[in-house]
């Protein structure tokens, strides 16, 4: 119990000292007493399971639950995970029984969106953690794109406002300690990396699609051209 009500009063301070990267409801007492009743796990995974994931008509919201959060925390046991706490940016989905127990409830679709874009060592995020050793120490990209595809995914054609705000992402991602400008900077790298993942114009919500941005599209019909042809129009358009 105390080095839970450490942990936990150490989450608060974070909240409290940086208050404009966080939601606001996060610097107050009733929240750190929300991560001492959820400890071991944060708060903002059962905030977006059962405010996004149970709004699906097939998601149980208590064997769903539970069978998701078996998996996740065996996976990060076996793992031997010391982060402080269990986190959206924890789940790990390239692992099949995390990934599926999403999956299940979503259109087959996402799986390939989930190889390429979100997690798993084909994808861009890992890419970018392997090669930016600002991000690989930490996980930083693969921690931001799990966190906005479980805010983001269940409810991408439902909602009238789309996405999640850069203020949860970061409440889902960021532990005592970090550098909070890493992972600002690792939001931003994928949202000019990422084929899928779209953003408001002022870059405060984001959200994955199963379709194609408009650098996706470009990029898929500019490989189709062939590079005479390319210069050619160039010549005649100057």
């Amino acid at each position: 119990p105390n080095e839970r009500d450490q942990v936990c009063a150490e989450f608060s301070k974070m909240y409290q000292d940086n208050q404009s990267d966080f939601p606001i409801d996060c610097k107050e007492v009733e929240y750190r007493n929300r991560l001492i009743s959820c400890y071991p796990i944060h708060p903002e995974i059962f905030d977006r399971l059962y405010e996004e994931w149970a709004t699906m008509e097939r998601f149980q919201r208590t064997r769903g639950v539970l069978r998701l959060m078996a998996a996740v925390i065996h996976e990060l046991w076996m793992a031997n995970d010391a982060r402080a706490m269990i986190m959206p940016g924890s789940l790990p989905l390239d692992v099949p029984p995390v990934k599926d127990e999403l999956v299940r409830y979503l259109p087959e679709t996402w799986n390939a969106i989930i190889d390429s874009e979100v997690d798993g060592k084909s994808s861009v995020p890992y890419q970018l953690d392997e090669h930016t050793s600002r991000y690989g120490q930490k996980l930083a990209a693969r921690r931001v794109s799990r966190t906005i595809m479980l805010g983001s995914a269940p409810t991408v054609r439902a909602q009238n406002i789309r996405g999640i705000e850069a203020s949860r992402i970061r409440l889902g991602v960021i532990q005592p300690g970090e550098n909070i400008a890493d992972f600002n900077d690792a939001l931003n790298t994928l949202r000019g990396s990422l084929s899928y993942l779209y953003s408001d114009p002022a870059g405060n919500r984001y959200w994955y699609d199963t379709r194609p941005t408009l650098r996706k599209t470009a990029s898929d019909r500019s490989s189709q051209m062939a590079e005479p042809d390319i210069e050619c129009e160039i010549e005649k358009r100057l």
